[in-house]
């Protein structure tokens, strides 16, 4: 045998050899590729959760906001609070006005003595 001849037996064969080279290359970016956007989605999962638990929050505070402007807004609040404020009052009408007796002392005279 000559030496071409063992020479072209035991050679590689370099197309071969670089098609499975680029097959696991382009399986890797692809396998790369599909973690990255599969942690993306989920990121964005937790931040729209977040976003939806902060809103519901916010729904539940105005909700009850509202129910206190409609209690504190109602007829019958603004009714009871007004007869609430008016109730140590009595109208002028209603007194019965006593003259004082003017032989009586001053009530301050009795406090600080006889005068001299």
């Amino acid at each position: 045998m000559s030496r071409n001849r063992a020479k072209n037996t035991h050679s590689l064969h370099w197309a071969t050899v670089l098609t499975c080279i680029a097959v696991v290359m382009t399986v890797s970016i692809l396998g790369a590729s599909f973690v990255a956007l599969k942690n993306k989605v989920l990121r964005l999962a937790a931040e729209v959760r977040t976003q939806e638990v902060d809103l519901d929050n916010w729904k539940r505070r105005n909700q009850q906001l509202q129910y206190n402007i409609n209690r504190v807004s109602s007829y019958e609040e603004l009714q009871r609070r007004i007869t609430f404020l008016n109730s140590g009052m009595v109208k002028i009408g209603e007194l019965d006005v006593q003259p004082m007796d003017s032989s009586r002392p001053e009530r301050s005279a009795f406090v600080r003595g006889p005068t001299p």
